[in-house]
């Protein structure tokens, strides 16, 4: 299967370039995310400041199901059906595209493009990649198909996450050094409007914090397992900070399936936008997701819980050690409760002061301006 996968990638990457016949349109930008699956991530917020402040530029979308997105056609937006003749054919005479994931080896890109791909992990934590992936040499030979495309561009969050996605996606095209564009809603601060946007959709009183659980999804994990005691972190919570505190859980959707309802959560994971939740929320907690590196811009608390480290460690890995990152560590229920107890404000600041400055930092809270005034000044 592999073998025949990999045909296929190399045969269609160049028998497709033939719907790249005709004149290149240079004011024209084609964005996805996660594959299509979702309207979300950095090319959602570079998209809509595109829409704001550069006219000159017509934005394109492409998802799974274009009709579920009769709100962006309502504002000029076109939408087309991912992976079909005319997204490809929108690709091929389009000057600019842009993703948050690893492209499909088959789709072809040519010299007269600009391909940028904001990715969708800021910091460098767990491995991705040829860092990560087991792959059999077929896949390989995928995967060096699909970076053969002749220009490449990453939108980058900091010096060292740039060195790690050249490494571990073998990049050696240019890199933007702008941040994440979706950060910039979480370093600019507050949004009251949002937040409470944000609470009306969940049904969150407005007397009550938000601490956020976000963990990073595991196929062979039980759903279960994920869970921790949520009357002991919520007092824990109210002791510490004060105040009634409700418990959001974004979790991946095959997990939340699996969870029993309960009167201890509310179920946020069928939210539309991280960021929104990550921007609405008091607390964060999480174990290995790149949201720590998100929501750490706001310099609100976020507290690891990991029950599963060894394993995930030794089954994964990450690029530093997580003991030295900044955000307190627990791998049981009541080490996280002791976390939340002993949280101290100013030393959680000079350490997030810390690690932001040791990655070399590029959120600034302005990557959709960088990145838009790339776009227009390689129009030509």
């Amino acid at each position: 299967m592999d073998l025949l996968q990999t045909i296929a990638a190399f045969v269609l990457q160049y028998g497709l370039r033939v719907l790249g016949i005709g004149p290149l349109q240079r004011d024209r930008v084609v964005l996805w995310s996660y594959f299509g699956k979702q309207y979300s991530c950095n090319p959602k917020y570079l998209s809509e400041y595109l829409e704001g402040h550069c006219p000159e530029l017509r934005v394109v979308w492409a998802f799974e199901d274009p009709d579920a997105h009769a709100d962006l056609r309502a504002r000029g937006v076109e939408v087309v059906r991912i992976n079909t003749a005319r997204f490809v054919r929108l690709c091929l005479t389009s000057r600019f595209l842009i993703t948050n994931s690893e492209l499909p080896a088959w789709l072809p890109i040519t010299s007269r493009q600009m391909l940028i791909n904001t990715w969708h992990g800021g910091g460098a934590y767990k491995r991705v990649g040829k860092d990560f992936h087991k792959a059999s040499r077929w896949r390989d030979l995928r995967s060096a198909i699909g970076r053969s495309k002749p220009v490449v561009y990453l939108s980058s969050s900091a010096a060292f996450t740039q060195l790690t996605l050249r490494e571990s996606f073998q990049h050696t095209g240019e890199v933007i050094d702008s941040g994440m564009p979706r950060n910039d809603v979480l370093v600019t601060g507050p949004d009251p409007q949002l937040t409470a946007s944000v609470r009306a959709a969940l049904g969150v009183s407005s007397k009550s914090h938000i601490v956020l659980y976000a963990p990073t999804y595991r196929e062979d994990r039980e759903a279960s397992s994920y869970l921790f005691d949520a009357g002991l972190v919520r007092t824990a919570l109210a002791e510490t900070f004060g105040g009634e505190w409700t418990l959001l859980l974004r979790m991946h959707y095959l997990v939340m399936k699996e969870l029993p309802a309960s009167e201890d959560y509310l179920d946020a994971s069928a939210y539309p936008d991280m960021q929104e939740l990550l921007a609405a929320s008091d607390v964060l907690i999480t174990d290995y997701s790149s949201s720590i590196w998100d929501f750490g811009l706001t310099g609100r608390p976020c507290f690891l819980y990991a029950p599963d480290l060894e394993e995930y460690d030794q089954d994964r890995g990450f690029y530093s050690d997580i003991r030295t990152w900044p955000w307190p560590l627990a791998t049981s229920n009541d080490e996280l409760a002791r976390n939340i107890h002993c949280f101290n404000e100013d030393a959680y600041a000079r350490r997030l002061a810390r690690h932001y400055d040791e990655l070399g930092s590029y959120e600034h809270g302005t990557a959709c301006q960088t990145v838009a005034a790339y776009l227009m000044e390689h129009r030509v």
